[in-house]
């Protein structure tokens, strides 16, 4: 019985998605660690070239169409055997015991029930890992002050782990969340209403109400590569707003959710504006999308 079950996502992934299982493959014991792809009825052979190179060391379960992110994970949780379940992005690389060191904080802290490590790019930056607020009018107030105050208060980031230390978050990047399959099972897996984002943060909020932390664990490292082309950050804009609203429909009650709406109103408006005297047309462009996206995304 491995002790963990790591579950990718993959739709046309092509190569990216090889190198994820590969850096799996060579930083863990097959005993210790099984391997799930889903794929999401990718068209680019990416699925096929998995189970030529990897074979036996990879389970793959095939969905009759794109069911979404969520769907294809909890298709995934379905037959995994593991006593923990790590959600892997098809665009990430496991260093070093990244995989270890979050079980082993799981199975030494029976109060927490998810955990993720830190992210970086492919030049070892730091990338957002976490959030330390739910969605909702606080993270809506602070990002219009650009986050000063939670930047202040958390060791100069609110979405890194700078302290190397483990610390209780709001919820963690569903790049790499690690969560107890017991837990996955009692709470029903992933909100299959979002087709892609906020699925882990209204998963972690559940698993926060049901009385478990959430927890950032430093010492675990992976690289990160998302957002390559424009098509796709366009595409990853649109998906977004639109989960957000299922967000906060679900999430908070109708007074919460008109006023973040209309913080993030004012604070869209105002980067739209100074990114265009900036001449950056390319946050300008992003700016002005959220802001006439809000509510009809």
């Amino acid at each position: 019985m491995p002790e963990v079950s790591v579950v990718i996502v993959n739709y046309n992934g092509g190569a990216m998605v090889a190198d994820t299982v590969n850096s799996v493959v060579q930083t863990t014991d097959r005993e210790f660690c099984e391997i799930i792809v889903v794929d999401n009825h990718s068209s680019d052979g990416s699925a096929e070239n998995i189970r030529t190179v990897f074979g036996g060391q990879v389970r793959i379960v095939n969905m009759p169409d794109n069911m979404g992110f969520a769907a294809a994970n909890n298709a995934g949780c379905s037959i995994a055997k593991g006593r923990y379940i790590l959600f892997l992005n098809p665009d990430t690389v496991v260093l070093g015991n990244a995989i270890q060191t979050l079980a082993d904080y799981l199975s030494t802290h029976p109060d927490t029930g998810a955990c993720g490590g830190n992210l970086f790019d492919k030049d070892m930056n730091p990338q957002f890992s976490y959030w330390t607020l739910l969605p909702g009018v606080k993270m809506e107030w602070h990002s219009l002050w650009s986050f000063f105050w939670l930047k202040k208060k958390h060791n100069g980031s609110h979405e890194h782990n700078f302290t190397g230390s483990p610390q209780e978050v709001a919820y963690i990047m569903g790049a790499d969340m690690m969560v107890r399959k017991e837990l996955i099972d009692r709470l029903g897996g992933m909100d299959e209403d979002f087709f892609l984002f906020y699925e882990e943060t209204e998963l972690c909020r559940r698993i926060s109400r049901a009385g478990y932390r959430i927890v950032s664990v430093p010492d675990a490292h992976i690289i990160h590569m998302e957002g390559q082309t424009i098509d796709r950050m366009n595409i990853r804009r649109k998906y977004m707003m639109r989960s957000r609203d299922i967000y906060l429909r679900k999430c908070c009650p109708p007074f919460e959710r008109h006023t973040a709406n209309a913080i993030l109103f004012i604070s869209s408006m105002l980067r739209t504006v100074w990114f265009a005297l900036a001449c950056n047309k390319e946050k300008k462009e992003f700016w002005k999308y959220t802001m006439t996206h809000i509510t009809n995304p």
